[in-house]
């Protein structure tokens, strides 16, 4: 972890980036009330953001859905290419070493917010 960023932050992240979803960070019964109420988020009135009362300090000026005037331009500039779909097996190990295991559609738990 970065040593700029503050015990509490660390730790939220910790909690967030375990890879035994068991363990992580709002997986228990209290889903995301339980990331809420990390230290980390302490100075957020919940109630308030939820209702739309909290301002943001910044708000940034957008011309449209599009707009991309608030992006560096070395990024806006950035050339780049889709390659084209192989229909060879040269690439059939690209993933060798990855751990990740979609778990089972039964064990996921969604705690998506209804409006």
């Amino acid at each position: 972890m970065p040593a700029f960023l503050s015990s509490d932050a660390h730790s939220l992240l910790e909690g967030l980036l375990q890879k035994d979803q068991s363990k992580r960070l709002g997986s228990g019964p209290q889903g995301s009330d339980e990331v809420k109420r990390h230290k980390w988020f302490k100075p957020i009135n919940w109630k308030k953001l939820e209702a739309r009362e909290i301002h943001p300090s910044f708000r940034p000026e957008v011309a449209g859905k599009h707009c991309i005037a608030n992006f560096d331009k070395r990024w806006t500039d950035m050339h780049f290419r889709i390659p084209p779909v192989s229909s060879s097996n040269a690439n059939s190990n690209i993933f060798r070493g990855f751990s990740y295991v979609r778990p089972a559609a039964s064990t996921l738990q969604w705690n998506i917010p209804v409006s």
